[in-house]
């Protein structure tokens, strides 16, 4: 190799090191490439890698979850005014998860995040305000932010100012402007809030009384996932209330609930079980 070749080559494997891209890939990640490129892309300074990698370490089906590590990379992007990464890391400030749990840094991210138009960190700072989490409590500010993210279409915030609307609380009661914005965050696909809409049909609240679409909307509910709406379909099955009686289908909606942990859903058959062996002991 000539003497030219020789300082080219050096050039070349300092300006790689510079970037990160001949650092080892972390143990975590070596079984997958995908996760190894990302995270060259990372130490090279790209801020949406940094974000995805810290996405990846939190969220990802394919790692076990690893919060200081979602953390650092998050911190990373945040820093350089990701949003979402500003976003998640207040999350984990605000649960302590890989870093020193801190309501006031939660905010100070979320802040951060919310000042970008990001409707999520709205939301939370929101709910922050709400619960008076690293803020004073305040309904008005907490009104504010959820309006601000269910005016960019976020749905759990339209469900969170529609309880507001509810009780009256930051805002003039509406209950038509609540049912109105519960509707809306059901057709976004929130499930708590196609719960609700169940509940609305099913009981006549702010809409004609049509048990069949109750039934639709909790099933909607349920099949996202809603605990709640799989054990009020257990009801519903139980007593045969928009769909035809059947205590095997109600057991089966009341277990789906009760092995994800939701209690009412455990007492509901627990007291359907007994009732059967009673009937068998007759």
């Amino acid at each position: 190799m000539s003497r030219w070749a020789e300082l080219l080559f050096g050039v070349c494997i300092l300006f790689a090191t510079s970037l990160g891209l001949t650092q080892e890939c972390s143990l975590p990640l070596k079984d997958s490439p995908s996760l190894c490129r990302l995270e060259a892309k990372a130490r090279a300074g790209d801020t949406d890698a940094q974000y995805q990698l810290g996405l990846a370490y939190d969220k990802s089906n394919a790692l076990a979850r690893d919060c200081p590590n979602a953390a650092k990379w998050y911190a990373m992007a945040a820093h350089r005014g990701n949003p979402a990464a500003q976003n998640n890391l207040a999350v984990l400030y605000a649960s302590g998860c890989g870093v020193e749990k801190s309501d006031s840094e939660a905010v100070k991210w979320y802040m951060r995040a919310s000042s970008s138009g990001f409707a999520m960190a709205q939301n939370n700072l929101g709910y922050a305000f709400e619960q008076g989490r690293g803020v004073k409590q305040s309904d008005d500010a907490a009104v504010h932010w959820y309006r601000e993210a269910a005016n960019r279409q976020f749905a759990p915030a339209m469900a969170n100012l529609a309880s507001h609307y509810m009780s009256g609380r930051g805002i003039e009661k509406n209950e038509p402007e609540a049912a109105r914005l519960e509707r809306l965050a059901a057709e976004l696909g929130f499930p708590a809030a196609e719960a609700a809409v169940g509940q609305m049909y099913l009981t006549g609240w702010q809409l004609d009384r049509n048990p069949e679409l109750a039934v639709r909307w909790l099933r909607r509910a349920a099949d996202h996932g809603y605990l709640p709406a799989q054990n009020e379909l257990g009801r519903l099955s139980e007593q045969g209330i928009g769909l035809p009686q059947d205590r095997a289908e109600a057991e089966r909606w009341y277990r789906k609930a009760a092995d994800a942990g939701l209690q009412l859903a455990q007492k509901n058959l627990a007291r359907l079980q007994q009732q059967s062996l009673a009937s068998a002991g007759r």
